[in-house]
């Protein structure tokens, strides 16, 4: 009976632990509207120079079709498989064509995808950011080198702006990080 509980105590700890790191990024978020925690966002911190991509939306121009989803985040050979991508709410701001302002919460079906998508986002900023150190030097690249990638849960966001710490808090409490 006592290697049956030290054993059982042993087994509980190593249980504990495996909690680390990583474990954040994969705890279970708060289900949120991802309308909602964007169009906060950009209220919040002003954002109103842009468009609002939402898969809420029946208008065409108000949601990321396949040649929207290629420009933004893919090319003519490889875009992400928004199949994956239950929800998501974008704010992409273009009216600078020097400065790259961006928000986005995607809600995923398949998470085994999140990290996938999330290259996708990084990959773009890399190639703006590419862009800009050969022949684009008025290219403001403060908020792309700043920008923040994550998941947590079944969400994966991403933040271009000035206020890429305060937004990101913002989404990360409203998922309840």
């Amino acid at each position: 009976m006592k290697k049956f509980l030290a054993m059982l105590i042993a087994l509980t700890a190593l249980l504990c632990s495996c909690g680390g790191e990583g474990a954040a990024e994969n705890a279970a978020a708060v289900d949120v509207n991802v309308d909602d925690v964007v169009n906060a966002a950009l209220t919040t911190y002003g954002l109103v120079d842009g468009f609002v991509f939402t898969s809420s939306s029946t208008e065409l121009g108000e949601y990321l079709d396949d040649d929207l989803i290629m420009g933004y985040y893919g090319d003519a050979v490889d875009v992400p498989d928004f199949s994956k991508v239950s929800e998501y709410c974008v704010y992409i701001d273009e009216s600078d064509p020097n400065v790259f302002i961006d928000v986005g919460l995607f809600k995923m079906n398949d998470t085994s995808y999140s990290d996938t998508l999330m290259q996708y986002f990084q990959t773009r900023i890399d190639d703006k950011i590419a862009k800009a150190d050969s022949g684009y030097p008025e290219t403001d690249v403060v908020t792309l080198e700043a920008a923040t990638i994550a998941k947590y849960g079944d969400y994966v966001y991403y933040v271009i702006s000035y206020d890429v710490d305060a937004i990101t808090a913002d989404i990360e409490a409203a998922l309840g990080k």
